[in-house]
Formats: structure tokens, C-alpha cells, sequence
């Protein structure tokens, strides 16, 4: 049975290390080209081609909007049959976020510029932070760390209301 539940922890922080790396990318494509025309397009006055800043708000919107309905039906879940387990979890994202930023330390070493500029684009999702430093190690490192600690918060909040709602059932 031990076997089992190990196994089952292996397989969930694979599936959240892949998802949050796609939900991450799929942000940053989808606020380089569907926000920077569609909402440039619908509100000119943000002037979106000249403000790279909010285009990466958008997308790391876009991430929030994924990862908080993913990690909130975790915790529902976790809470519904007795799997709950914070420290699993919290250590599968501070992996999922250590594994995604160490690239980032690879910037310094590269010579080819287009290599550099791609390295750089995934972390365009923390761009928005960039006017606390320039440096990608800066803000990719804050915006990482805001992202998994939302994701750990809104797994034991989920598990904190659904208990409660368990309990009032249960009455």
C-alpha cells in the first residue's frame, strides 16, 4: 500500500512540474501574440507594443488563471479522500520553481543571442517585475517564488473550506 501512495506522489508532482512548465509557456505565447492583439486591439490607449511590462501582467494572469483552479480542485480533492498533504505538496513546488528558474543561471554563459533571447522569454511571465531589477535572475527568482507560494496558499485554503464544508455536512 506504501508502494502505492509513493507512487501516486511521484506521479503528482511529475504531472504539476509538467503543467506548471506548459501553463507557463502557453502564457507567455498567448501574451506575446492573442493579448498584444486582441486587448491592444480593443484598447489602443494601453499602447501594448510599447509596454512589454503589462503584456507580461497579462500572461502571468494567464498562469494564475490556470494554476489557482488547478491546485484549488488538489486541495478539494486531497480534503474528499483523506490524501491531504501540505509538506508533499509545498515540496513538489518548491522543486516545480527551483527546476523552473535554474536556467536563468545559464544566461551568463551563452554567447548566441537568439539562445539568450528565448532563455530569457520564459521567464517573460515575471517580466512585470522587471522595475524592481532589470536583471532576469531578479525577477524571475520573485516571480517564481510568488508563483508557488499562491499555488501551496490556495491548496491549503481549498482544504480549510472544503473541510469546513465537510464538517457542516457531517452534522
Amino acid at each position: 500500500m506504501e508502494e502505492r501512495d509513493s507512487l501516486r506522489t511521484v506521479l503528482y508532482g511529475w504531472a504539476r512540474f509538467g503543467l506548471y512548465f506548459l501553463i507557463c509557456a502557453f502564457a507567455t505565447i498567448i501574451g506575446k501574440t492573442a493579448v498584444l492583439g486582441v486587448v491592444g486591439t480593443m484598447l489602443p490607449r494601453l499602447a501594448l507594443y510599447d509596454n512589454p511590462k503589462t503584456l507580461s501582467l497579462f500572461s502571468w494572469f494567464i498562469v494564475l488563471a490556470f494554476l489557482i483552479p488547478l491546485f484549488w480542485d488538489d486541495g478539494k480533492r486531497h480534503t474528499a479522500y483523506g490524501t491531504y498533504n501540505p509538506i508533499t505538496v509545498a515540496i513538489i513546488m518548491i522543486l516545480t520553481g527551483t527546476v523552473f528558474y535554474i536556467p536563468v543561471f545559464f544566461l551568463d554563459y551563452l554567447d548566441d543571442l537568439a539562445a539568450k533571447a528565448s532563455l530569457i522569454s520564459l521567464y517573460f511571465t515575471d517580466f512585470w517585475l522587471s522595475g524592481i531589477s532589470d536583471d532576469p535572475q531578479v525577477y524571475g527568482l520573485i516571480g517564481t517564488v510568488i508563483n508557488v507560494l499562491i499555488c501551496i496558499a490556495v491548496y491549503i485554503i481549498a482544504n480549510k473550506f472544503y473541510r469546513g464544508k465537510f464538517d457542516e455536512e457531517e452534522e
